[in-house]
């Protein structure tokens, strides 16, 4: 004892078999609690000897259910690369969108420039000074204006001054034998 001296203060009781350390001190000695009484008493199990052929239905089985937990994930995995796939190539679109809509925008200011710009060089005073003092023209009077009526009724003149008669106006047929008869 001498040598585990440095030990002799420490309980080590705690450590030892239930039998041993809780067994023997008489103040544990108390009646059994109600749930170690309703338990069984354990007992050593053994498993059965399996068959060969129990063996490899069983393996068989297991390899079914790999195969399926693989073609699952096989799947699922297939599934997120499409939608990865599909979200990429919204993602490019939409940045395709987004710089044709920046380029119509400037198309658009430009288009809006270049009309004003023609505005202002087009403006009927411009052209009207351009044609006073480039061309030498002038504006019309009223002696060069000659107006036409068109108020009075509708007649079919045929070349040669040859007109077709009112009564054969009526129909169709009329008027075509008319027109040949004039010839």
């Amino acid at each position: 004892m001498a040598r585990y001296q440095k030990y002799s203060d420490a309980d080590f009781a705690r450590f030892e078999a239930p039998a041993s350390a809780y067994h023997q001190n008489a103040a544990r000695k108390l009646a059994p609690s109600p749930e170690q009484t309703s338990r069984p008493p354990m007992r050593l199990v053994e498993r059965k000897k399996k068959t060969a052929a129990q063996a490899r239905r069983e393996m068989k089985i297991g390899a079914r259910q790999a195969a399926k937990i693989l073609a699952v994930s096989v799947f699922l995995l297939s599934m997120f690369a499409v939608l990865l796939y599909g979200r990429l190539r919204v993602d490019e679109l939409s940045r395709e969108v987004d710089a044709a809509t920046v380029q119509l925008q400037e198309a658009q200011d430009a288009n809006t420039r270049l009309n004003m710009q023609l505005d202002s060089e087009f403006s009927l005073e411009r052209v009207e000074a351009y044609a006073r003092d480039v061309l030498g023209m002038t504006k019309a009077e009223g002696y060069q204006i000659e107006h036409i009526d068109l108020s009075g009724e509708d007649a079919v003149v045929v070349s040669g001054d040859k007109t077709l008669s009112e009564s054969s106006e009526d129909s169709f047929v009329g008027r075509v034998l008319e027109y040949l008869k004039s010839k």
